[in-house]
């Protein structure tokens, strides 16, 4: 009996050096389990890289047109998916769309949301290749005879899931409410017109500082002028321009008309050969300045022009 209690000691011993042994390997191979499980996830669980958010603007075009008709002003516009594949626009609402008109002094005359009800949920709209997304609406009360603007735009909030930060669906046409004035002056208007071009208020969408402002386009197939304002480095800023897969204008660089403003006017021609247009999708101008270490910044994106088939 008093052997026993001697050797009890030792055989405790080796008993917990057992068991250390034992929950080390257990551990172990949890560990390496575990490792293996979380290996096999990450390979399989492999994401694509993001679209290109560019890219797939490039291939929605906008189109929009305002005007005076016997029953008050009618607002049209559309986005149309010139793409080979189907692309879905994220709304934050049902609200898919808004529309402002606004008197030459820059007061709201009429505004589409204001007479709305909308649910507060996430919606998508998806579009098929060659389809559309429209709006039509009509605002029918009398206004004063003179000029308007009517900012008509689609609220997308995303492109195929990627998140939307600018407004490249939102454009701001003039309108005229009334014939106004005399006949001569109508007659001289008339004539004016024929050889005036006719200039279109465009905006940029941006990623990252809005460098330009009061932009202005005019010119079509292959011939454009572009005059705004900028705010850029050194008085000069740089651009290029493509159709969403080639680029037609490599990079060149445009000087501002005063270097030492803050804001300056500048004015662009941009002249594309015709056999270089492409025969569907949109022309993109890619206007941007340079930081210290020479790298572009404050990419800011102009559509040109929309080509249908």
């Amino acid at each position: 009996m008093l052997a026993l209690k001697k050797w009890a000691p030792v055989v405790a011993g080796f008993l917990v050096v057992f068991l250390i042994g034992c929950t080390n390997d257990n551990s172990s191979e949890e560990e390496q389990s575990n490792d293996e499980n979380e290996s096999s996830e990450e390979e399989s669980g492999e994401q694509p890289d993001p679209e290109n958010i560019v890219n797939l603007i490039e291939q929605l075009s906008f189109d929009a047109e305002v005007e005076e008709s016997d029953g008050g002003i009618d607002f049209n516009f559309h986005i149309t998916n010139d793409a080979e594949d189907p692309i879905i626009l994220g709304f934050n609402s049902s609200q898919k769309y808004e529309i402002i008109l606004e008197d030459s002094e820059g007061e709201e005359v009429y505004k589409y949301s204001n007479e709305q009800a909308f649910s507060q949920q996430l919606t998508t709209e998806e579009l098929e290749p060659g389809d559309q997304l429209e709006a039509n609406e009509t605002f029918d009360e009398d206004l004063p005879p003179g000029e308007y603007d009517a900012t008509m735009s689609f609220l997308v909030t995303s492109v195929n899931d990627q998140p939307l930060e600018t407004k490249p669906f939102e454009i701001t046409e003039s309108v005229t409410v009334g014939e106004g004035g005399t006949e001569e002056e109508a007659s001289s208007n008339d004539v004016e017109g024929e050889t005036e071009e006719v200039r279109e208020d465009i905006e940029a969408s941006a990623d990252g500082e809005e460098i330009f402002r009061d932009l202005s386009l005019s010119g079509d197939d292959g011939q454009y002028t572009i005059t705004g304002e900028a705010k850029v480095t050194g008085g000069e800023f740089f651009y290029t321009v493509e159709d969403g897969h080639n680029v037609l204008m490599n990079e060149k660089s445009a000087k501002v008309d005063d270097p030492e403003a803050e804001w300056s006017p500048f004015e662009l021609d941009i002249s594309i050969s015709e056999d270089e247009l492409p025969e569907r999708g949109s022309l993109i101008m890619t206007m941007f300045d340079r930081d210290g270490e020479d790298q572009p910044i404050n990419m800011n994106f102009v559509p040109l022009d929309n080509f249908d088939q």
